[in-house]
């Protein structure tokens, strides 16, 4: 079964992480063992470049996320479209403004066509 680009993506990402944190202790201990003592600055640049690893690969594998979800949203919204396809006249798609379009009522229609009233509401008073 071939496997997706970005679970590759992933698992390279894995893999990088996992090489980068086997060479900083591996550094980190050849420094140790030259000194005499334990010298704090290799185990400090030691700590310090593992947070850098840690927090770039949790920023590539989250970019990697995003990517998944936004290609997965646009799989769904074209398996909608797909389902039923919306037939709109040409009245229907470009509805006439009157009035000027700035107006309150004017955007109003622009944006959202009146609701039809609810079946069952009774006009209880008018001004």
């Amino acid at each position: 079964m071939r496997g997706d680009v970005m679970q590759w993506m992933g698992r390279l990402v894995a893999v990088v992480f996992g090489l980068g944190v086997l060479a900083l202790i591996g550094a980190v201990v050849v420094l140790i063992r030259q000194a005499e003592g334990v010298p704090p600055m290799p185990v400090f640049l030691g700590l310090l470049g593992m947070t850098v690893l840690i927090l770039l690969a949790g920023a590539c594998l989250a970019l990697i996320s995003i990517a998944v979800s936004a290609r997965r949203g646009v799989e769904a919204l074209r398996g909608m479209g797909g389902a039923a396809p919306m037939a709109v006249a040409e009245e229907e798609a470009e509805p006439e403004m009157q009035g000027p379009p700035f107006t309150s009522t004017g955007l109003a229609e622009a944006i959202a066509p009146p609701r039809p009233p609810r079946p069952g509401r009774v006009l209880v008073a008018e001004r």
